[in-house]
């Protein structure tokens, strides 16, 4: 059973290894995400008190594919709302100013924020099982399975604000202020 702790409440401790999720870091980052201030106060409280200790906190290159690719179609579809002619991700919005702004403002977060207080995580692609991943498919997305397997192998922590976490058992510690997530303990 997976250990789920209560991000407000839980105090970091000398060792911790960290992998928040990307929606944590989209939640710090990503401006246009319309995120709820309260559920980002509850994570951000949780952060400072993670750099405040000293503790490690590492990012893989699947959490950062998932947020510049989340980033990105929120821009995109901020900008089809307001542009007509803006009709396809790939054909329009691609070559677009607006793509190539969200790019740097994405580049300039990674490089002067993310990057400054994570660590990037190797992500043991060789030493995780698919096919044990891939039987995880049923109760979450490929990625949710994925960063459990490494979880496990890598001794971290989770923090999350992802009820898919809830469906899947192998035996990890998650952070969260989500109360689905809350309640399966």
């Amino acid at each position: 059973m997976n250990n789920v702790m209560d991000v407000e409440t839980y105090v970091p401790r000398d060792g911790d290894r960290y992998f928040f999720d990307a929606n944590i870091w989209l939640y710090f980052y990503c401006p246009i995400g319309d995120y709820s201030k309260n559920t980002i106060r509850k994570y951000d409280g949780f952060l400072k008190k993670a750099i405040n200790n000293d503790t490690a906190i590492y990012i893989s290159s699947l959490v950062i594919s998932e947020i510049v690719n989340r980033w990105l179609r929120l821009d995109f579809s901020r900008v089809k709302r307001r542009d007509l002619k803006m009709r396809n991700f790939k054909q329009d919005y691609r070559d677009s100013s607006h793509y190539h702004n969200a790019v740097k403002d994405i580049a300039a977060v990674f490089n002067n924020q993310l990057l400054k207080i994570s660590t990037p995580l190797d992500d043991r692609a060789t030493e995780i099982s698919l096919s044990d991943v891939l039987s995880g498919l049923d109760k979450a997305d490929f990625n949710d399975c994925y960063y459990h397997h490494l979880a496990k192998l890598d001794n971290l922590l989770i923090v999350t604000n992802d009820a898919d976490f809830a469906e899947l058992d192998t035996g990890i510690s998650i952070l969260t202020a989500n109360q689905k997530l809350l309640n399966i303990n």
